[in-house]
């Protein structure tokens, strides 16, 4: 069986690069400005921090994955609760028969 690749990021290079090429345009500013130095250093801090976010928030299918896994546990939990409750020990039942027997015993003996 194969594993579900990772969904790919969508990639908005494009559009960012259209829409800073029409302000360019707009405003006549040429390639060797000092504004595309700071565009760059901008898209590193982006990426760093898309990476960071990326890393740190699972996806949503892992989180589908892992509720259903709780709920399963606590399925199975409840339905032994459940069974435990209800259930009792036919020494412990015996034993408590005799004790009961045999207080009342006493008490009727004494009193």
């Amino acid at each position: 069986m194969s594993t579900p690749s990772q969904p790919v990021p969508p990639d908005f290079d494009d559009e960012f690069l259209q829409a800073v090429e029409k302000w360019q345009k707009e405003h006549k500013v040429t390639k060797d400005d000092a504004i595309f130095a700071l565009l760059d250093l901008f898209r590193i801090h982006q990426k760093h921090w898309d990476e960071i976010r990326r890393r740190q928030i699972p996806s949503l299918d892992e989180l589908r994955a892992d509720m259903t896994v709780l709920t399963d546990i606590a399925t199975i939990l409840k339905e032994k609760g459940n069974k435990e409750v209800r259930a009792v020990d036919v020494a412990t039942a015996i034993f408590a028969a005799i004790a009961t027997a045999l207080a009342g015993f006493l008490i009727g003996k004494f009193l």
